[in-house]
């Protein structure tokens, strides 16, 4: 019986680390290109937006259904419960020209059916040509803004991404921060158990040792609130895993590379500007569709069927007797001559929003070339920033270590030392700020220029 015992004891100790190995979910660390292409095929955004070209090919099919053969199927059986009756003179009734009053006669039967088919197929009508252009037209202006969309959506997980990375690296100098200064409070006790430290000089790194643990906790809380930021952006779900496998050193900041490209911009790169020429030609297409009113329409027309009258159920289903066939075939015209000024006030207002659109172009150019200027200049601005602020941040660290030399050997005070710690606390802070608004330039430049997607 123990023998057992032991043998089972011995499975379950091998078997468990393959269990447990097996229940952890293995996260592959995902790079900026692939946090974005899953956003482009999970963001809700983008999905409504799909949705509307989806029904903007619908519309398509439905404009271009007009001109097919529209055939229709019509049937119907009566029972004429109370019919109706004629009044005829008497004097037809009779022959007597002298006779009066009239005689109530019943020209309709009890029952009466039809059943009838139809064909009718459009042979012109110049609307029609305009109209299954027009719906072409906004299946692609419908395209452009989702692609817009995309454009943003690729915005926000760029800028969002960097900021996880620049947030997580922060916080891994907060960690060593912390635990520098945690060395230096235990050395410093130790420093006074020895008597050659006082106990302000604990209170004091103390303090400084409570406000970084503090920051630290913060930064925690920041970097899990930028990584739900960044998963609600690609359409994930905040309780999934997240790892991603970029490094903020590896991004190239340099304007240098863009500097040819803002030289004879071409406008039609921005979806803005591209969006605003497909409605100027949708606004064309509607004065032409206007204009096209005044043609006729021609159709050509076919039906068949049958019909019937009898006074009773019993005739009513003898088919070969009592029903009757008829049909036509023949073609038909119609033509709006004169509308009231109603064709011509349309005319006009299409003439006025072709206008509209055509300043707008010219005022979206204008703010274009601005926005390109104004997020080179402030890239450049943030690049000057940035090797600053690094540079800053080398000294304050080679001081605070020289100044933590000199502490040790009694050389420095507590003082000195957290006023060293509390500099290059501070330079580090305006760095991973700089850091961040030179990605955000980046970025922004990219987007100027409509080469972020």
């Amino acid at each position: 019986m123990m023998l057992n015992k032991v043998r089972i004891f011995c499975a379950v100790a091998f078997f468990m680390p393959i269990g447990i190995m097996a229940q952890e979910e293995i996260i592959k660390p995902m790079s900026l290109e692939e946090c974005v292409n899953y956003a482009l095929e999970n963001n809700r955004n983008l999905k409504t937006t799909r949705l509307e070209e989806a029904i903007a090919e619908t519309q398509v099919g439905e404009t271009r259904s007009m001109g097919l053969p529209q055939v229709k199927l019509q049937s119907g059986i009566n029972y004429n419960y109370q019919i109706q009756r004629a009044f005829l003179p008497n004097s037809i009734i009779t022959g007597d020209p002298n006779a009066e009053g009239f005689t109530p006669v019943q020209f309709s039967p009890e029952y009466d059916g039809n059943a009838v088919a139809s064909v009718s197929q459009l042979l012109f009508d110049g609307s029609y040509f305009v109209g299954l252009q027009a719906a072409k037209t906004l299946r692609e202006l419908r395209q452009k803004e989702s692609n817009q969309s995309e454009i943003e959506t690729v915005e926000a997980i760029t800028k969002a991404y960097y900021l996880v990375l620049i947030t997580e690296e922060r916080l891994e100098l907060l960690n060593a921060n912390k635990e520098q200064l945690d060395r230096v409070l235990k050395e410093t006790k130790a420093l006074y158990e020895s008597g050659f430290a006082e106990k302000i000089d604990i209170d004091r790194i103390t303090v400084n040792y409570n406000n970084i643990q503090t920051e630290n906790n913060k930064a925690n809380r920041s970097y899990d609130m930028t990584m739900d930021m960044l998963k609600f952006q690609m359409g994930m779900s905040l309780n999934s895993p997240l790892a991603l496998s970029g490094d903020i050193s590896s991004l190239t900041l340099e304007a240098e590379e863009y500097l040819g490209k803002t030289e004879n911009f071409d406008f039609r790169e921005r979806t803005e500007y591209s969006i605003l020429q497909t409605n100027q030609d949708l606004a064309n297409l509607d004065l032409r569709n206007n204009k096209a009113t005044h043609l006729p329409k021609l159709y050509a027309n076919f039906n068949y069927g049958y019909n019937t009258g009898v006074n009773s159920t019993d005739e009513l289903f003898n088919f070969s007797n009592n029903w009757l066939e008829f049909g036509a075939v023949g073609i038909s015209l119609t033509w709006d001559i004169f509308t009231g000024l109603n064709r011509s006030s349309k005319m006009e207002k299409n003439r006025i929003q072709i206008e509209q659109i055509e300043i707008q172009k010219e005022q979206l150019k204008s703010s274009i070339n601005m926005e390109i200027k104004q997020a080179k200049d402030d890239l450049k601005s943030a690049k000057e920033s940035l090797d600053v602020q690094k540079q800053n941040m080398e000294l304050a660290l080679s001081v605070y270590n020289q100044i933590e030399i000199k502490y040790k050997n009694g050389l420095a005070s507590s003082r000195e030392l957290l006023d060293a710690e509390t500099s290059k606390k501070e330079a580090e802070t305006n760095y991973y700020s700089s850091l961040y608004d030179a990605v955000i330039a980046k970025i922004e430049l990219e987007k100027a220029l409509g080469i972020l997607y």
